[in-house]
């Protein structure tokens, strides 16, 4: 029988050109090792138990990637924020651990030494959520290592230690009536108790002949009045500041005190978060690096002045929480970008640009704080808006939506003329009524306006405004949640519909988008003022705000 057999057609066995054979193992070490450069250290390392094949893959790695997982338990430590009880060292002084993290770190580079010939570095990224100072030779390894084995083509290395540190102490706080808002508490260096007690210094100036316990003793004295520890800090070793591979560098929470002569001649983006060096130290490291095109400075609480000149290769600086800087001078040529965070400039020469600023394309000032109210304070703010005034990209974050633009103040609005795309975020309390007034205004002074974003913050329940946090779900009836979702949304409420004559709405405008949209009577009010007056929109984008029964 031909073709055909009692049960029905016969079936011929297709037979793959490539069934059963693993091609990837096939690849060369280089090929795969740069295939697990792309997946963090741990993972790539697990490959080694595939097959004999894998074993020493790592070695071809490129990238190292490590990031201490959130509640990791590394010690007994973890209970006090990262710092040593001196009562703990005393009965740990001889038999404690090697913290877990730190030594998967080490363990990740070792494995890449198992055979000759490793791949030169090309990144090393490390998070750590918690650091002791007894960690401080293992991490000075880590960099001693990253620096010898440097890839020619240029060498990552971003190093965090607390990763999980909070960016700002000062949360958005809209202003009511009379209320003024006071500074908000370090919500990671708590103030210490009114009653005198013996310091650091006082305790390391004892005889070098007091015994251990006695030293611990008085060292506890002296942390005892303080609600968490001082978090340890890490010294980068100073061979970092004459790594001629360096491309990248960002370091959190460590301390740089650099030499006098700082030597990276390829480094090109640098980010400093939580960094304690003063001014001084900053604009040396600036000084040193003469291809910088991207800076970073975040919660540098030391830094009052900040001076980047010559060369003009700048593309980018972002100045996040450094809330004592007071003077910024930039040679703004080449930049690209300008970000800002923090409380509105205390003069109108905060900030200096030398040439002009017709090359920056995106601006984005985010105002962090106490909501900026008084003549002075918005006159200031007007001031920094307005050297961006040749911006495509304008993005205004603020505790309040519009920032306080409506109101009227010596300095006149500043036509920008070059904006296409304008985003401005905040809180819009139901009853408010300046939005729409500080919207129209902005709206009147951008000609060319194409692109309209609105997001709106969440507004605070009562609760929230009292103690500055909110865990509603814990003990909130379910019954009141729907009061806490502030909606106040009437159905047989009407609405008036303002008609302004604002040319870029009635012409360019072409796509309007409205972020956490929750319909309460003041955002209703903004979304129909600008519907009914912007006749050209062809897209229209609405993202809901999650209610109090989102699952």
């Amino acid at each position: 029988m031909d073709g055909e057999s009692s049960g029905g057609p016969l079936k011929r066995r297709r037979t793959e050109p490539f069934a059963g054979t693993d091609r990837l193992s096939k690849l060369d070490d280089v090929a795969l090792g740069h295939i697990l450069s792309f997946l963090p250290a741990k993972e790539a390392a697990r490959a080694a138990v595939l097959s004999p094949r894998w074993r020493h893959v790592f070695a071809a790695v490129h990238t190292v990637s490590l990031d201490e997982p959130e509640g990791t338990d590394n010690d007994d430590d973890n209970s006090r924020g990262g710092c040593d009880s001196p009562s703990d060292r005393r009965q740990r002084r001889h038999h404690r651990q090697p913290p877990i993290f730190p030594s998967a770190v080490s363990a990740a580079i070792i494995a890449r030494q198992r055979r000759r010939g490793a791949a030169p570095l090309r990144a090393l990224r490390v998070a750590m959520e918690r650091y002791r100072g007894s960690d401080s030779t293992m991490v000075d390894q880590w960099v001693l290592y990253a620096v010898q084995q440097a890839a020619p083509s240029g060498l990552d290395l971003d190093l965090r230690i607390w990763c999980r540190r909070m960016l700002c102490e000062r949360p958005y706080a809209l202003r009511e009536g009379n209320h003024q808002a006071g500074p908000e508490p370090d919500m990671f260096y708590p103030p210490l108790h009114s009653s005198p007690s013996p310091t650091v210094d006082d305790v390391g100036s004892q005889s070098d002949d007091e015994d251990d316990d006695e030293r611990d003793r008085r060292h506890e004295e002296c942390i005892a009045p303080r609600l968490l520890c001082d978090p340890p800090e890490y010294i980068v070793p100073r061979l970092l500041f004459s790594c001629a591979e360096l491309r990248s560098l960002s370091l959190s929470s460590c301390r740089l005190a650099p030499p006098r002569t700082v030597t990276l001649p390829s480094l090109v983006t640098l980010l400093l978060s939580h960094v304690p060096d003063a001014s001084t130290v900053m604009e040396r490291l600036v000084c040193g690096c003469p291809r910088l095109a991207d800076l970073t400075l975040e919660v540098c609480k030391a830094v009052t002045t900040l001076t980047v000149l010559g060369g003009g290769r700048l593309r980018r600086l972002a100045l996040r929480c450094c809330h004592n800087l007071a003077t910024v001078t930039i040679d703004p040529s080449e930049l690209r970008t300008f970000e800002y965070r923090g409380a509105v400039p205390d003069n109108v020469s905060f900030l200096t640009m030398h040439g002009g600023t017709r090359s920056i394309a995106y601006c984005k000032v985010d105002l962090c704080g106490a909501e900026a109210t008084s003549e002075a304070e918005l006159t200031n703010l007007r001031h920094l808006l307005h050297l961006f005034v040749n911006a495509k990209h304008l993005h205004v974050e603020s505790d309040r939506l519009g920032s306080g633009l409506h109101k009227d103040v010596t300095t006149r609005f500043a036509s920008f003329s070059g904006l296409r795309h304008l985003e401005m975020r905040g809180c819009l309390p139901t009853s408010d009524t300046g939005t729409i007034d500080a919207t129209r205004r902005v709206l009147e002074h951008a000609p060319n306006l194409e692109v309209l974003s609105l997001a709106f913050h969440p507004q605070k329940s009562p609760l929230e405004h009292a103690s500055g946090v909110c865990h509603e779900a814990d003990y909130i009836p379910e019954e009141e949640l729907d009061a806490l979702h502030h909606l106040g949304y009437n159905p047989d409420s009407v609405l008036a519909t303002p008609i302004a004559m604002i040319p870029c709405l009635r012409s360019k405008v072409k796509e309007i988008n409205l972020v956490h949209y929750h319909g309460g009577t003041a955002q209703r009010a903004l979304a129909k003022f600008l519907l009914c007056n912007a006749p050209a929109v062809d897209k229209l984008w609405f993202e809901f705000a999650e209610g109090p029964h989102f699952a």
